[in-house]
């Protein structure tokens, strides 16, 4: 790859594939990014904002690959080769040095974009970086005002599922995605392939996670909810899955509940961990301003 080439393409570097972009324009970027992301770590070039912005935009162009059914050993055949082409070059090489200084610079304007959405086939992840909103990523399912994705805590961002405050409080919610043990390739409805609605793996194969903490909260328009926390462990399961797959939430309701039936929601995994890393990237950092001349008192 030409240092010309590598210039323009980063020149564009945090920007999102369109829709409307052809596979090759994806592959091409996607490639880009892995390049000078393995240069970073063989030199360190990068901060870890402009970091968490490049490992966005890789897992972003990589789930456009997928959904347009590029294989996943194709591109990691290609991402290695990339990578181990990158890191040759060497830390002073005269194409690193102008793209990192590149990056940086397109970085100083990326990172005071503070939302973002991350469109994928059926629904879309919206993430914030803003501390002030109780979601870092979500989406909400319509139908039963259920919210699933990444809530601010005083510590950590949790994975977690609010649903209405309405009867008696569920006896448990659990998480369904789908176990590499028991299956290592990506379920997307059924064994000859894709269906027409979001479906989870079934039970037979898939991992159960149980939320094993619950909180009262509001809404945003000040409405009860009920607040459901997964594990840490959760995250890294979920976001380890294929982005064309759902997961299933199953709300268990009381025991002293009338109506025994178990309420289900489904998510499509999507572009999470693209929106997990924008999520994460501190606020810009700006130069104080400089102090005020001296007045001088009237005499």
């Amino acid at each position: 790859m030409s240092r010309r080439a590598l210039t323009f393409a980063f020149a564009i570097l945090f920007a999102a594939p369109t829709a409307s972009a052809d596979t090759a324009a994806v592959q091409r970027t996607w490639l880009e990014r892995v390049a000078i992301n393995a240069a970073d770590k063989a030199c360190n070039l990068f901060s870890d904002g402009e970091r968490l912005a490049l490992q966005s935009g890789i897992y972003q162009a990589q789930g456009e690959l997928l959904r347009a059914n590029k294989t996943s050993a194709e591109m990691e055949k290609l991402a290695d080769e990339v990578s181990t082409h990158a890191r040759s070059l060497g830390c002073a090489h005269p194409s690193v040095v102008e793209v990192a200084a590149t990056i940086r610079s397109s970085y100083r304007q990326f990172a005071k974009t503070s939302y973002l959405d991350y469109p994928a086939r059926r629904s879309s992840w919206g993430a914030s970086r803003s501390g002030h909103d109780k979601w870092a990523v979500s989406q909400t399912d319509k139908t039963t005002n259920t919210t699933f994705g990444l809530r601010r805590t005083p510590d950590a961002l949790r994975l977690a599922i609010t649903i209405p405050a309405k009867g008696l409080e569920p006896s448990s919610v659990q998480l369904v995605l789908r176990d590499p043990d028991k299956l290592p390739e990506p379920w997307f409805g059924s064994i000859i392939g894709a269906t027409k609605e979001l479906s989870a793996a079934p039970r037979s194969i898939a991992r159960i996670e149980w939320a094993g903490e619950i909180r009262k909260g509001k809404d945003a328009i000040g409405d009860p909810i009920w607040i459901f926390y997964f594990s840490p462990d959760a995250v890294t399961r979920l976001e380890a899955l294929d982005p064309r797959e759902a997961v299933r939430l199953d709300v268990v309701p009381s025991q002293r509940a009338k109506d025994q039936k178990v309420n289900s929601v489904s998510f499509e995994v999507g572009d999470l961990r693209a929106a997990h890393a924008f999520s994460l990237i501190p606020p810009p950092e700006y130069a104080p301003a400089p102090d005020a001349a001296p007045v001088e008192a009237a005499h």
